[in-house]
């Protein structure tokens, strides 16, 4: 989360501050950033129902899931 705070993001929090100041060395300045991850039920994401979040084959769920996001987001941002 800190990375994610500090580096990514348009603002920055300095150790011991207690408000966020402008982050002028950004990323999202120069770049379009998305963070992906799978299956669901990791990292940040949920499920609803935990049946939900039920893989059999963590790998090929994983690449299933990133070839959908891929042709997902070519047809919908093509300018990205």
């Amino acid at each position: 989360m800190l990375g994610f705070l500090q580096e990514n993001g348009p603002y920055q929090l300095a150790d011991g501050a207690t408000s966020f100041t402008k982050n002028t060395f950004s990323w999202n300045k120069e770049a379009t950033v998305i963070y992906f991850e799978a299956p669901a039920g990791v990292g940040y994401s949920f499920c609803g129902d935990a049946k939900d979040c039920v893989t059999y084959n963590d790998e090929q769920t994983s690449s299933d899931n990133m070839a959908a996001f891929l042709e997902l987001m070519t047809t919908k941002f093509p300018e990205l």
